[in-house]
């Protein structure tokens, strides 16, 4: 179960960086590979963090549930700043970083890839949350309607159409299986002022939390009830 959250809000995470186009087109493949349940991409996406220590052949992160993870590289691993090739002196303490690769262990991963963006900022996301990612809980559903309470604050509604699909972890879902209370989250864009998700996934009400946390500067979110 924990591993599923980890594994959500790292979802969740390169989602909206992919919709802020701040990770290569590699990553933003393998954030829809993942969330759309493709069975090696579940065994070899990775995870998201932020650096607390660099060390030789080793970066320590803090992921964003809040545990410690470990990620080994070597030469075969690409870092990528910007969308650019970098070097690892370009990953300091406090940079947040989506990694690719391989897990080891529970909180231990072989990293293919490591990316960040520069302006891949809190901020950057609470701006496109909404017009190209959306997130939060669900409060009514009105035939193709869906009434979002964000982690913001916000309260949107938004619509689904014929291209939208809807997942439950490794499943395909329907807009049926869908009801008030449950948490998602998708990428998407607006289409004649509203906006409508290409995917949107069934999200844990902990990594909704989490993820309100990560877009917040204040005090931890909770899950609304």
């Amino acid at each position: 179960m924990k591993r599923n959250r980890i594994r959500q809000l790292a979802i969740c995470f390169m989602l909206a960086c992919a919709a802020l186009a701040s990770v290569p087109s590699a990553v933003a493949q393998s954030a829809d590979a993942v969330s759309e349940g493709d069975p090696a991409a579940m065994r070899h996406h990775g995870i998201a963090g932020t650096i607390t220590a660099v060390q030789d052949g080793k970066l320590t992160l803090k992921t964003f549930d809040g545990k410690t993870a470990t990620v080994q590289f070597d030469s075969n691993t690409k870092f990528v700043k910007d969308r650019q090739p970098a070097a690892l002196k370009d990953f300091k303490v406090g940079t947040p970083v989506l990694v690719r690769g391989e897990a080891a262990g529970e909180s231990n991963w072989n990293a293919t890839l490591v990316a960040t963006r520069s302006d891949a900022r809190p901020g950057e996301m609470r701006d496109a949350l909404g017009k190209r990612f959306i997130a939060g809980q669900i409060k009514s559903i009105k035939a193709l309607q869906i009434t979002i309470a964000r982690p913001d604050g916000q309260t949107q509604t938004i619509a689904v159409d014929e291209t939208t699909s809807f997942r439950k972890q490794d499943e395909s879902i329907t807009l049926a299986d869908l009801k008030a209370g449950d948490y998602v989250f998708g990428r998407g864009e607006v289409k004649d002022g509203v906006f409508v998700p290409a995917i949107l996934n069934l999200a844990d009400p902990n990594m909704m939390a989490q993820f309100g946390q990560m877009m917040s500067s204040g005090a931890p979110s909770q899950p609304k009830k």
